[in-house]
């Protein structure tokens, strides 16, 4: 329950305890919460003695011995390491925090909830937004952050077809390979090549897209039209039918053989006078694919 202090704290004395996670906690009174801070502290202590330490320091080297180190699996297993002791040192200056926080309410007169009642239903009562959005941050952390950062991490290493695991190392090369982007020729060539037409994929698949489906809204809403309301299911069945299900859909149009758009579409356009179109070949030719 919420009590009333009678005695001054020492403000100080609290954060310096806290040096070692619970121990300011376990000052302030708080001893559940102490007991939780110093399990989290045990936790990380063990797990960084027994592989934290060894996966940070073979991020650095990315190992030494070839055929018998894999640089790549040291590499994703030394960012994992890091975004653990990340995660510790936030929680790490949070109990920092929170220990000078409660001595300054203490020597307030302010209430302090010191039983296992009351923090639990304190952290309910105001700390349950971040309890029911802290998955979805954990999940989303190890599932896009993580691959974010071990492809970010990559570029900064000279892992290439000549330096594949674990016959060879990978070793780190800081900023060589931008710089190479801008150089060399070859590298030069192809990063315009491909950044060129991401642009244009990016103002195709965004600008036109927008343009074209305002477009569309606007003359399915004229009142010279009839079935309005087929017209809006149809337009919200791609967003029903599984995104691989219209790969694979769109993957059968364009074959190259036996797809629609070849051997029925352009055999129909070329009925038309003038109109003399080839098979293209879709899935072959990159203009094609793009």
């Amino acid at each position: 329950m919420d009590i009333e202090p009678k005695e001054i704290k020492n403000v100080r004395k609290a954060t310096l305890l806290s040096i070692i996670p619970g121990l300011g906690q376990f000052y302030n009174k708080q001893n559940f919460k102490g007991i939780i801070f110093l399990l989290i502290f045990i936790l990380f202590m063990i797990e960084l003695g027994m592989f934290g330490i060894r996966a940070l320091y073979n991020l650095i080297t990315l190992g030494s011995v070839p055929g018998v180190d894999h640089s790549l699996f040291l590499l994703i297993e030394g960012t994992l390491q890091l975004i653990i002791t990340l995660i510790f040192i936030g929680f790490y200056i949070l109990n920092l925090y929170d220990a000078n926080r409660v001595a300054k309410q203490w020597n307030l007169g302010e209430s302090v909830n010191i039983s296992t009642k009351a923090i639990l239903k304190n952290m309910v009562d105001k700390g349950f937004p971040y309890l029911f959005t802290m998955p979805a941050y954990i999940v989303m952390t190890f599932v896009i952050i993580f691959p974010v950062l071990v492809t970010l991490f990559m570029a900064f290493t000279n892992y290439d077809f000549y330096h594949i695991p674990p016959a060879n190392l990978i070793d780190w090369v800081g900023f060589k390979n931008f710089f190479n982007i801008f150089f060399l020729s070859a590298y030069r060539d192809t990063f315009m090549s491909v950044f060129s037409w991401t642009i244009i994929w990016t103002l195709c698949a965004t600008t036109l897209q927008i343009v074209v489906g305002v477009f569309t809204a606007i003359v399915a809403n004229q009142s010279f039209i009839k079935g309005k309301r087929l017209f809006g299911v149809i337009f919200l069945l791609p967003w029903a039918v599984p995104a691989f299900i219209t790969i694979m859909s769109f993957s059968n149009m364009f074959n190259d053989s036996i797809g629609a758009i070849n051997s029925q579409v352009i055999p129909l356009l070329n009925h038309l006078p003038f109109v003399d179109i080839g098979a293209i070949s879709w899935k072959t030719d990159p203009f094609g694919r793009r």
